[in-house]
């Protein structure tokens, strides 16, 4: 059986500041390009802003607060764990989640496309509050489940683009053999309450907008 190093991505305080280190990059950037760049309301057709207006169709505050867990907690987060099981050259790909999510909220933030709300009803300092008790701690709240989830890596690919043939992933381990450490599960679980915290915070956001 083939075996894979892990070596980079041992250690969960490491993965979580390398990862909240690389999406707090890609967000400042993708911001900064969206402001100067970019027209306002440019990604008003994306997907996440096309979630946010479901959400924000939502009538009464737990009808919304259910609709933002199932989309944050219940599929953002399942997706990054299913992305965990799959690892290419050792790299595990649900790695790439902190990468996308950076870049298209920083661009969403920096042209004002939100669904529900407008950036420009807040001043600087009142505005980053905001964000960082929202979009901030939604998004530790994925890192840390992430990092913590990193062990899964059932299925090893390696390549990124041939996954057929001698290319065909290889089946490293099955996952109930799979055993989180104490720190991984701690980690898990307050991100998982990090998430159902930022979304209680943005549901009240939103109610009150």
């Amino acid at each position: 059986m083939t075996t894979f190093s892990l070596k980079p991505h041992k250690g969960i305080l490491k993965r979580v500041l390398w990862l909240y280190g690389i999406h707090a990059l890609l967000f400042n950037s993708t911001y900064l390009l969206g402001y100067y760049l970019l027209p306002e309301g440019w990604m008003q057709g994306s997907p996440q802003v096309a979630v946010g207006r479901l959400v924000a169709s939502a009538t009464s505050f737990w009808s919304e607060f259910a609709l933002t867990l199932l989309f944050n907690l219940g599929l953002a987060t399942v997706i990054s764990v299913l992305m965990n099981l799959q690892q290419v050259k050792g790299f595990p790909v649900g790695y790439l989640m902190p990468i996308i999510l950076g870049i298209t909220s920083g661009l969403i933030s920096g042209t004002n496309s939100f669904a529900a709300s407008d950036l420009t009803r807040y001043n600087a300092r009142d505005g980053m509050a905001l964000g960082l008790s929202i979009g901030g701690v939604e998004m530790l709240g994925y890192i840390l489940i992430i990092a913590s989830t990193v062990k899964l890596g059932v299925y090893q690919y390696r390549s990124w683009w041939r996954w057929g043939g001698k290319w065909k992933p290889t089946k490293t381990m099955n996952l109930r053999d799979v055993r989180l450490a104490r720190s991984e599960v701690i980690c898990l679980v307050i991100g998982i309450l990090l998430v159902i915290f930022a979304a209680y915070r943005e549901t009240l956001m939103a109610m009150s907008s």
